[in-house]
This record gives C-alpha cells, sequence and structure tokens, in this order.
C-alpha cells in the first residue's frame, strides 16, 4: 500500500531511524540490526533490535546527543520512545506516533 503521511511526519521517523540504527551501529558492538516499520492508518510504529552488548537504561548512556535528539523529536510529535537493554543481551528501541 502506497500511503503518505505528512511530510514532517516521515522526515522525523527517517531521522529517527536513521540515529537509531547509526547508535547501534557505532556503541552496540553487535553482528545484527533489524528495524522495523509499522505504517497503518492511525500509526507509525519504528524499531530497532540488536544483538549488541547492551547497556543500563539507568545510566549516563542515555543522555547522549543522539538520544535526546530522539527523545525531543519525538516529543515534538507527540510520540513515544522506549528503551530496553541489559548488559549481554542486546538493546530494543521503539518509537511510536499515534494519529488522529
Amino acid at each position: 500500500e502506497d500511503t503518505r503521511f505528512e511530510s514532517q511526519l516521515e522526515l522525523t521517523a527517517y531521522r529517527i531511524s536513521q540515529e537509531l540504527v547509526n547508535n547501534a551501529m557505532k556503541h552496540s558492538g553487535g553482528t545484527k540490526i533489524d528495524l522495523q516499520l509499522i505504517a497503518e492508518k492511525d500509526r507509525i510504529c519504528i524499531q530497532v533490535v540488536d544483538n549488541g552488548l547492551g547497556f543500563d537504561t539507568s545510566g549516563k548512556s542515555v543522555n547522549g546527543k543522539g538520544l535526546i535528539s530522539i527523545r525531543d523529536r519525538v516529543a515534538a510529535n507527540n510520540g513515544t520512545f522506549e528503551i530496553e537493554s541489559s548488559a549481554g543481551q542486546g538493546t530494543e528501541v521503539t518509537v511510536e506516533f499515534l494519529l488522529s
């Protein structure tokens, strides 16, 4: 299906995806990155999962420039942002925008 969304939201989703993949490539030490984009009439969901080293999500690692930028972009579009990770278990990041 050839569904299009507001151009600003499409650009935001692209930039967030790009930053998440770059972060995984640069920091995870993993060998696999899965990027999934779910686009439905009422929502857009981006999920990036790696099989890397993982990290403590309560530490200062979650306050880097890239993640702060992602959080700002998500907040500006009334979305949600979730990171699940633990040492040695990889990382899963989910971003979701509900559309009205």
